[in-house]
């Protein structure tokens, strides 16, 4: 196996290895009780998704670079030098930008400080790029031009030159890792955070809001449904307040936890509103509603009850996993 190929196989794994990184940090930012508190801040959010895709964007770049055959057309050599390090650029930037949107630390190696001077230098400003207090013409060596890179004149000091084999693999493959340990500091954070956060409710189950006498409390509302007198119906509105009360509390932990998802939210509304017309029959404040309607919204109250038993141990399941 030769030297390139060595190097060839390091990038492509490279890569592979951000984009898992790339998917940790999407799936923390895409958890709903995650997902609210960083929207809060709607510019802080789109520089994490502009970042994001910017350098998932530059992988597919450095990817298919690698994978495509390098033109024999001269215009077309150069579109493909100056597209690689211009995405080098960017993703340099991108990954600042990321680190900083999570108040995260980003300090640039010297590596990556010298891969930009090379951008710099070839594309950036080539014609008049001043570095301290030298100022640099520089020449992209047309017959050196490869997949793998180029040569770099670079004229000062009125006559003076100096010559740079940038060699394209090694910037790629230097680059790269430096970003993938970048991507690991950032989703070793998030990991942190979100274990912090199951640690501090895994021990209070929040099926537990749903007693097993909930069944007795559906069976004394019917009661007072089916068998109308004082003690009945009275009876069947306190059982049906005692539901009640636990779903206010219910909702209540979900959104201590960030865990009201907008569709339990839309759903416990449903929910919420079928209880209240139960109220109004009970106490007879709703003489429009018969009893088959009750019933209706009794059904609706003790079937969809199982939707939300199903949402608690789901959540539990979650926040009960060996962290």
């Amino acid at each position: 196996m030769t030297q390139d190929n060595v190097s060839f196989n390091s990038i492509i794994d490279a890569i592979k290895r951000i984009e898992s990184l790339e998917e940790s940090v999407r799936k923390y930012i895409n958890t709903s009780r995650y997902q609210a508190g960083l929207i809060q801040d709607l510019d802080n959010w789109n520089q994490i998704c502009s970042s994001l895709d910017t350098i998932g964007d530059t992988l597919y770049a450095f990817q298919d670079y690698l994978e495509t055959s390098f033109p024999k057309s001269i215009g077309l050599s150069y579109i493909y030098t100056y597209g690689i390090l211009q995405a080098l650029f960017i993703q340099q930037d991108a990954m600042r930008n990321l680190s900083e949107a999570f108040d995260l630390k980003y300090s640039p190696s010297d590596k990556l400080g010298s891969i930009r001077a090379i951008r710099n230098a070839s594309i950036g400003h080539p014609t008049k790029n001043k570095v301290k207090k030298a100022t640099y013409y520089n020449y992209i060596s047309r017959m050196t031009m490869s997949k793998e890179g180029f040569t770099l004149m670079r004229s000062f000091e009125q006559g003076r030159n100096e010559f740079i084999d940038v060699d394209l693999y090694t910037i790629l493959n230097d680059q790269l890792h430096e970003i993938e340990d970048s991507y690991k500091l950032l989703a070793n954070k998030l990991d942190e955070a979100d274990k912090m956060h199951k640690e501090k409710y895994k021990n209070e189950l929040i099926v537990d809001v749903f007693h097993s006498s909930f069944s007795y409390l559906f069976s004394k509302v019917a009661e007072g449904i089916h068998s109308p007198n004082s003690s009945n119906t009275s009876f069947g509105l306190s059982m049906l307040n005692s539901i009640k009360e636990a779903y206010q509390k219910f909702e209540k932990i979900l959104d201590e936890r960030n865990d009201l998802h907008e569709y339990t939210k839309y759903d416990l509304d449903e929910y919420n509103h079928a209880i209240s017309k139960l109220e109004n029959y009970l106490s007879g404040t709703d003489t429009d509603l018969t009893e088959k309607d009750a019933y209706i919204y009794h059904f609706f109250i003790r079937e969809q009850h199982k939707h939300f038993v199903q949402i608690a141990n789901e959540i539990d399941a979650e926040y009960n996993k060996k962290l």
